[in-house]
């Protein structure tokens, strides 16, 4: 939309008239009045929403509106008050899609973040499993077999004892050292894999 110069002289009467002869069909009669206006209008729209497409975009869909709506505009009344209630109401319907976007946008971001952290943590409990399956093999039989019989069999430590002929003190202390031998191990294989992110 082109700059018009505006019009200085607002002459109630006459714009009254213009109104009436554009409900009466003229369409050449709304010419005059978009000069008069444009200008008070789009500075009005542009203080509101600074956005110079946006500005031109409301300021032309403002006077298209009043437009198609005219019939329904008391000819006896101003018309600028009439056109700013129309934009704001189409800057105002601009603001809060701007608003809802933005909310969608962020859901999204927030969504996407799940999703990468969930299917880390899921890759790295994957990596954990395969690195304590690995781990676990290094182990000598007779403590792999412990550690078996005491997580993947429930056996108590007093079973154990009887069943290793060892003291309870003995399976607590051994467990306790291959709890930690085992750590560190899947920590070592963990550190050793690139960020894939």
């Amino acid at each position: 939309m082109t700059p018009v110069t505006p019009n200085k002289t607002s002459d109630p009467a006459l714009e009254s008239a213009l109104v009436r002869r554009v409900q009466a069909g003229d369409l050449d009669a709304f010419a005059p009045l978009v000069r008069q206006h444009l200008p008070e209008l789009r500075a009005f729209v542009c203080l509101r929403l600074p956005v110079p497409h946006l500005a031109d975009e409301i300021t032309h869909e403002t006077f298209v509106f009043a437009f198609r709506e005219i019939a329904r505009f008391d000819a006896t009344k101003p018309l600028r008050p009439w056109l700013r209630a129309i934009a704001w109401n189409l800057v105002r319907s601009e603001l809060l899609r701007f608003a809802r976007e933005q909310v969608n946008l962020s859901r999204f971001e927030q969504a996407q973040l799940v999703a990468l952290t969930r299917d880390s943590e899921k890759r790295a409990l994957q990596d954990e499993t395969v690195f304590l399956e690995e781990c676990l093999a290094q182990l000598p039989e007779n403590v792999r077999r412990l550690v078996d019989e005491r997580y993947r069999l429930g056996c108590s430590n007093d079973e154990l004892a009887a069943r290793f002929g060892r003291s309870a003190e003995w399976v607590r202390v051994t467990l306790f050292r291959v709890r930690k031998q085992l750590r560190d191990c899947i920590e070592s294989k963990l550190t050793a894999i690139p960020d894939a992110v």
